[in-house]
């Protein structure tokens, strides 16, 4: 017998479904899978049925650690016991098919739930669209949210992000700012987060002066500038060729107070040696470290790709002295 069992029958408490229900729930929140996975055999054994919270957890639990197959399984058990999943246990499911990339499958299970008489939710929705949106399938991400809004689940800011952020990664800039005029135009609270997605997509399709001017306004609009903003506009005038207008960038964040991130400094790194300014890259590659930060996988590819081209020599080496620890772990 489990020593909690033990403990709850010294003050004469029986342990219930309730009792089982929040142990599993709070050692799968644990990572501790196996002690909870060991409670639900103990549950079983003293002729305790689990109950759809219970389920659920379980199901949380192999879905974290990508073992799908034994949550379709709980799953199976669940309705095989007459115990009915409702939208978190799909949630769930289909949350863990999209990490997997295996939205195909949670879309079937998300058709499978309709027909149980299951009702998708906002999340529901908003996993899935972002699930095919990162799998580079557009028009099924489009579908879904149309589904939705026909349906009359309304989209929140996050389901907006996932649209945005799909939008402007997979090239549809145009198609982005339409959804952002709209939400502009409801009574939605916009954050940093969003114009942040806005102008990454505006800098990737080089609009990099429409990224700008959006910069420039968002104080005006009593929005605080963070680190993520003043990359995107430092990698955007990067990506225009603006050097000199990306270290003044720099300066200015760290003035107002804003601590560089290893983001930040790959950024300006792999800029200053496409520009060929090899001693700047260095320095900053200096600093970069001794602020705790590393080269990132295209820094890295970088340097070996202009070593080997000629375009840099050992003396660059030398330079880093100390920071060479970054480039060991070559891809």
């Amino acid at each position: 017998m489990e020593w909690w069992c033990q403990l709850a029958e010294g003050y004469d408490h029986t342990p219930d479904v309730v009792t089982f229900s929040v142990l599993i729930d709070s050692f799968v929140k644990e990572g501790k899978l196996l002690e909870a996975e060991k409670l639900h055999k103990e549950m079983i054994t003293r002729g305790i049925a689990p109950d759809t919270i219970t389920y659920n957890s379980l199901i949380d639990g192999f879905c974290k650690e990508n073992r799908l197959d034994e949550a379709n399984q709980m799953l199976n058990l669940m309705v095989s016991k007459g115990c009915d999943p409702n939208i978190v246990t799909y949630s769930i499911l289909i949350k863990g098919y999209c990490k997997a990339k295996l939205v195909d499958d949670g879309l079937e299970l998300f058709r499978k739930m309709s027909i149980r008489g299951v009702v998708a939710n906002t999340i529901t929705y908003s996993t899935l669209a972002q699930g095919f949106f990162q799998s580079g399938k557009l028009k099924v991400a489009k579908e879904l949210f149309q589904e939705m809004v026909s349906r009359g689940v309304r989209p929140d800011i996050v389901t907006y992000k996932i649209l945005l952020d799909g939008f402007c990664d997979n090239g549809e800039l145009e198609k982005a700012l339409e959804i952002f005029e709209k939400i502009q135009k409801s009574k939605m609270e916009l954050d940093i987060g969003i114009y942040n997605i806005i102008m990454h997509g505006m800098c990737n399709a080089s609009k990099v002066d429409d990224a700008w001017d959006l910069f420039c306004s968002l104080p005006l609009k009593g929005l605080k500038l963070d680190v993520k903003a003043y990359n995107i506009m430092i990698g955007g005038q990067c990506k225009k060729g603006s050097l000199c207008e990306a270290d003044i960038l720099f300066r200015k964040m760290r003035e107002e107070g804003h601590a560089p991130d290893g983001c930040t400094y790959n950024i300006l790194i792999r800029a200053h040696l496409g520009d060929g300014d090899a001693t700047t890259a260095a320095i900053l590659i200096e600093e970069m470290k001794s602020g705790g930060f590393s080269a990132d996988v295209s820094t890295v590819k970088m340097v070996i790709y202009m070593l080997s081209s000629g375009e840099l020599d050992k003396s660059f080496l030398d330079m880093l002295s100390a920071t060479r620890g970054s480039f060991r772990n070559k891809p």
